[in-house]
C-alpha cells in the first residue's frame, strides 16, 4: 500500500538515521579492499560502491539540511528524544567513512594532492560534526530529568563509535602530512578523540547493558540496534594496528621500542576483535530469538545490521594482514559474504519503502522519553 506524502511532509519527518545507509554502503568499499586478493573484480566493485555512497550522501543531504531550516521544531523534538537523538551523528560519520573508502580506492581522476586535500577536508568537517553532536547530545541527556532506563538502546553507542572512527582516517592523514603542523594536528586530534570515544564507549555500554539485563527488551523494531555493540571494539582493533608508524614518525622512538609496541598493539587488537566477535554472536542469537517470538518488521533501523558487520569484516581483514592465520581469513570471508547479502536485502527493502512512501511516514507511537518514546526514528517501517 502506498502512502502519499508531500515533499514538505517527507522533509518534516525525515529521519536522522538515514545516513546509516551511506555508512553501510561505504564500509563495504573498505571491506572489499582488505580482502581484495580474494574478491573477483574488487576494483570495479569498490569504485561502484564508492560512487553509490557519495551520490546517496548528496541526495540525503538535501532533505536533511532543509529540515533544519523549514522544520526546526521537528529537529528539536528528535534531538530531545532518547532514541532518535543518537542517530544524528550518522551524518558526519558518513563523511569519515566516505573518506576512508576514498583513500582505499584512490580514483584515477584525482591527483594525489587533490585526494589528500579532499580527505583532510572530510576529516575536519566530519570530526567537528561528530564532536559537536557528541557535546550536544550528552548535554541534552544530562539535562533531561525524565529519561528512564527503558528509553536507552545500544543505539546510544553511536556517538562514541563516531569519535572512535576519527583516528582511522586521522592516522592516515598524520602519516601523509608527517613533519608538518597539519600532521601534528591530525595525530593529536586523533589521539584526543580516541580517548573521548573509548571512555564514552565503556561508560555508555555499562549503562545500556544494565538496562538490557534489568528491564524488558526495547520494541521489536529496535532489535537491530543490538548489533551496534559490534562496532566499537572492531574499530579499536583497527586503530591499535595502525598506531605504531605515526607515533614513531612523530616522536622518533627506537627500533626496539617500535617492535615492542607493535607486539603489544597486535595482542590488544586481537583481544578487542575477540570482544567484537563475541558481541556479534550474542546479537545474532538475540535477534533470532526475538524474531522467533515476533517477526522483525522492516524499518530504517535495519541499516544497524550492516555497518557493524562491515566494521567487523574490515577489522578481521586488518588483523589477518598483521597475523596471517587462516582462522581470521575464513571468518573474514564469511563475514564479507554475509555483509553483501545483508546490504542487498536492506537496499532493496529501503528502495521499496521509499517507492511506496511508507518509510517516510511518521510513527504513530507516543513521543517522549519512555520506553516507546523515541521510537519515531526507527519505526518508519516499509510495511
Amino acid at each position: 500500500m502506498k502512502v502519499r506524502l508531500s515533499l514538505n511532509q517527507i522533509i518534516q519527518h525525515f529521519a536522522p538515521g538515514w545516513f546509516a545507509a551511506v555508512m553501510g554502503s561505504a564500509v563495504i568499499v573498505v571491506a572489499v579492499f582488505v580482502f581484495r586478493q580474494f574478491v573477483p573484480f574488487a576494483g570495479p566493485i569498490q569504485i561502484g560502491l564508492l560512487a553509490f555512497s557519495i551520490v546517496l550522501f548528496l541526495v540525503l543531504l538535501i532533505p536533511w539540511g532543509l529540515r533544519w531550516f523549514r522544520h526546526p521544531q521537528a529537529v528539536r523534538q528528535d534531538l530531545n528524544n532518547p532514541v532518535s537523538a543518537a542517530f544524528f551523528p550518522t551524518m558526519p560519520i558518513s563523511l569519515l567513512i566516505i573518506g576512508i573508502a576514498l583513500e582505499k580506492t584512490a580514483p584515477a581522476f584525482l591527483s594525489e594532492t587533490m585526494l589528500w586535500s579532499s580527505l583532510q577536508v572530510l576529516w575536519i568537517v566530519g570530526s567537528l560534526g561528530i564532536l559537536g553532536f557528541a557535546l550536544s547530545l550528552v548535554t541534552i541527556f544530562i539535562e533531561k530529568p525524565e529519561v528512564r532506563p527503558e528509553a536507552s538502546t545500544l543505539g546510544w553507542l553511536i556517538p562514541p563509535v563516531s569519535a572512535l572512527l576519527i583516528p582511522v582516517l586521522g592516522l592516515s592523514l598524520a602519516g601523509h602530512f608527517s613533519g608538518t603542523p597539519l600532521g601534528t594536528v591530525n595525530l593529536l586530534g586523533s589521539l584526543i578523540l580516541l580517548g573521548v570515544g573509548s571512555v564514552l564507549f565503556i561508560v555508555i555500554l555499562a549503562m545500556v547493558f544494565n538496562r538490557y539485563i534489568f528491564h524488558p527488551l526495547p520494541p521489536v523494531h529496535l532489535t537491530p540496534t543490538l548489533w551496534v555493540g559490534v562496532a566499537p571494539t572492531a574499530i579499536l582493533s583497527i586503530t591499535a594496528l595502525r598506531l605504531v608508524k605515526p607515533l614513531k614518525a612523530a616522536w622518533g622512538f627506537s627500533a626496539q621500542a617500535e617492535e615492542a609496541l607493535a607486539m603489544l598493539f597486535q595482542m590488544g587488537a586481537v583481544a578487542l576483535w575477540g570482544f567484537a566477535f563475541f558481541w556479534l554472536a550474542l546479537a545474532v542469537i538475540l535477534t533470532v530469538r526475538v524474531h522467533t517470538r515476533t517477526p522483525l518488521p522492516f524499518a530504517l533501523s535495519w541499516w544497524a545490521f550492516v555497518f557493524p558487520l562491515g566494521a567487523l569484516t574490515v577489522s578481521t581483514g586488518v588483523v589477518y594482514q598483521a597475523l596471517p592465520v587462516d582462522f581470521f581469513l575464513w571468518v573474514g570471508l564469511t563475514a564479507l559474504a554475509a555483509l553483501f547479502g545483508l546490504w542487498l536485502v536492506t537496499v532493496f527493502r529501503t528502495a521499496q519503502g521509499a517507492f511506496k512512501g511508507t518509510i517516510f511516514a511518521p510513527h504513530s507511537g507516543p513521543q517522549g522519553g519512555g520506553p516507546q518514546g523515541g521510537a519515531t526514528e526507527t519505526a518508519r517501517s516499509s510495511h
